[in-house]
């Protein structure tokens, strides 16, 4: 293991670029839905697009969404799309059906009284979003879009359906040259939980953080 952790290592950093991208690929597709769906600013017109968008978003298992990204949109299209960017663009597709009720869930929770004090004062509606409503949905949705973020790097291991040499990819060619999967198998489970772990300290501080300014 020792000999073949410069390549583990560049399998993690693959694994973080991929979550990352499709992670912040995400959140922005996600949040804007999010708003555009919630019950104060909703609209018929986009209402229902939104729906349809994350009922395919989630109910299409995000391995198949990666053979479509990479087979069948290139096909389609008649373009050349590199294996990393297919499968992130996969990932993020069906993360930000999940992001976008998410989003809404948390600005729906919001009193509607904090709204109609802001319109009361002649708050714009950017405004108001952004300095009364997303303060206060933020501190509902933090442990939620953590893992949602969580899940993402979990099914960042998917890429190596596809070539893509991330953290398992990674593992598997070693196994293939070494025969000795225990070791490199469980080298791999620890990786995963290391990022876990990471992902749920930064979790618990941002709660503690938002916690503390509601007080």
């Amino acid at each position: 293991m020792t000999q073949y952790l410069p390549l583990f290592l560049k399998g993690m950093a693959v694994t973080c670029a991929a979550t990352v991208l499709a992670g912040s690929v995400s959140l922005a597709i996600g949040t804007l839905l999010g708003i555009a769906s919630c019950n104060r600013l909703t609209h018929p017109a986009l209402f229902i697009p939104i729906k349809i968008f994350t009922f395919i978003a989630k109910g299409i298992p995000a391995y198949v969404q990666i053979l479509i990204a990479y087979f069948i949109v290139p096909s389609i299209l008649n373009i050349d799309i590199p294996a990393f960017f297919a499968a992130c663009s996969a990932l993020a597709f069906c993360s930000a059906g999940y992001t976008t009720e998410i989003i809404r869930s948390g600005i729906n929770a919001v009193p509607n009284g904090q709204w109609d004090a802001c319109i009361t004062l002649g708050y714009p509606v950017a405004a108001t979003i952004k300095r009364i409503i997303a303060p206060q949905a933020l501190r509902v949705i933090t442990p939620a879009l953590f893992g949602e973020l969580e899940q993402l790097v979990k099914s960042s291991s998917l890429l190596a359906t596809i070539g893509v040499t991330e953290l398992t990819r990674t593992g598997m060619n070693i196994i293939s040259r070494e025969l000795n999967p225990i070791p490199v198998y469980l080298a791999i489970a620890a990786a995963y939980l290391l990022f876990s772990a990471l992902l749920t300290l930064i979790a618990l501080y941002m709660e503690k953080r938002l916690s503390h300014g509601r007080n």
